[in-house]
């Protein structure tokens, strides 16, 4: 564990930083300090998108009431919430098998889904598409949605 007096006394520098962005795959923070963090962890961590996952890690009677809560961070996924209209979940390992991914797929739609529905006013109906993607590949859409304009400018085309 890093406190925030250490993450700032030992980790000023931007290869500091770096190291320590390679040297961990999860970062968990408490949500005391989850403000604090892009100012000191710097923007390599933003745009590698290794984003502290916001826990509430104080207050806790019992130590197995802390390792639940820290058991269930590291199985929940990433949702990375864009500044456009694209959202991203990160659902599976290339490491997983396609039963494994897609289960978890099946699992984290609904809530990604429910999540922007609620907190961006989108409604439901305005869902264009959703895709699946791994890594560099090009997308598979698993669902789309054609806009009202898009049906009407078809049907005109085929009368034509």
């Amino acid at each position: 564990m890093i406190g925030v007096s250490k993450l700032k006394k030992n980790f000023k520098q931007y290869k500091d930083k770096k190291k320590l962005l390679s040297d961990y795959d999860l970062f968990l923070a408490d949500i005391r300090v989850y403000k604090m963090l892009p100012e000191l962890l710097g923007k390599e961590f933003y745009q590698k998108k290794k984003y502290p996952c916001p826990l509430k890690l104080h207050g806790f009677n019992e130590p197995k009431e802390l390792q639940k809560q820290l058991n269930a961070a590291s199985k929940a996924t990433y949702f990375i919430q864009g500044n456009g209209p694209n959202y991203s979940v990160k659902v599976g390992l290339t490491s997983q098998t396609a039963e494994q991914v897609a289960e978890n797929v099946e699992h984290a739609l609904p809530f990604a889904l429910a999540y922007v529905t609620a907190h961006d006013e989108i409604k439901f109906s305005s869902v264009q598409s959703v895709s699946l993607k791994v890594g560099e590949s090009p997308e598979l859409p698993v669902f789309n949605q054609l806009q009202k304009s898009e049906i009407l400018s078809y049907i005109a085309g085929q009368k034509e």
